[in-house]
């Protein structure tokens, strides 16, 4: 399968009702738009952006400085398109359905920070409703090459077999082509809530994620977590 992966980050001034119609756009997308083979989608169960609000921008660690220390925050709201092929995803591209959909989401989010990837994966498609899902998307330092971009994709997929309560891991490269593309990501589904807090305090996933601190862009990290197919 071919998926079309993308967190938004929504606008501190989104009311509850705008984000509940922002969800339902990407529900629609399902039936709206022909191509679409299956369609995951859901709000971080951390809070999302709220840290962004509840800690003034003066007391936050600014971008620039924050490589180690990683994102201020989770982002809000996550996309998971699947497709049979390329055709599939560049009919949806083109799609009327799909451009009313993103002119809604760029009223309500940061459309500057959307982070997106398309990624292959073995089908069929992964997406079991009401389990939990982790995404993670990565971007890597200008100066690191293959060898040490291996050891993290390698460092993340020994997670399959040393945090028992994973249902399914997968670490995937950009086939992208847009130059706002991010270049890898973690795929993680938990049979629930206390499964993936347990493989985020897993110390098997904190050597991980270190070294993955070190070979990234670590500060511009997307992450989220969120109920899959439940809104």
């Amino acid at each position: 399968m071919l998926r079309h992966t993308a967190l938004f980050l929504l606008r501190d001034m989104s009311t509850d009702a705008e984000k509940l119609i922002a969800k339902k756009g990407l529900a629609y997308l399902s039936y709206g738009c022909p191509s679409v083979r299956a369609v995951d989608f859901g709000a971080d169960l951390f809070g999302g952006s709220e840290r962004l609000r509840q800690v003034k921008p003066w007391d936050r660690t600014p971008l620039w400085k924050a490589r180690t220390e990683g994102p201020p925050s989770n982002y809000d709201l996550a996309l998971n398109l699947d497709f049979e092929d390329q055709d599939g995803l560049d009919a949806y591209n083109n799609d009327d359905v799909h451009h009313e959909v993103g002119r809604y989401n760029a009223s309500v989010a940061y459309g500057e920070f959307t982070a997106r990837v398309d990624w292959w994966y073995d089908g069929p498609p992964r997406i079991e409703r009401g389990k939990v899902r982790h995404t993670s998307l990565f971007l890597w330092r200008d100066e690191v090459g293959d060898g040490e971009r291996d050891d993290v994709k390698s460092a993340f997929t020994a997670l399959n077999d040393a945090v028992d309560r994973v249902d399914s891991l997968i670490v995937g490269d950009n086939v992208g082509t847009l130059i706002t593309d991010y270049d890898m990501i973690l795929d993680v589904v938990f049979d629930d809530f206390d499964d993936a807090k347990a493989f985020f305090e897993h110390q098997a996933y904190g050597e991980a994620l270190r070294l993955a601190a070190d070979a990234t862009k670590f500060e511009w990290t997307a992450r989220i977590t969120h109920n899959v197919g439940l809104g």
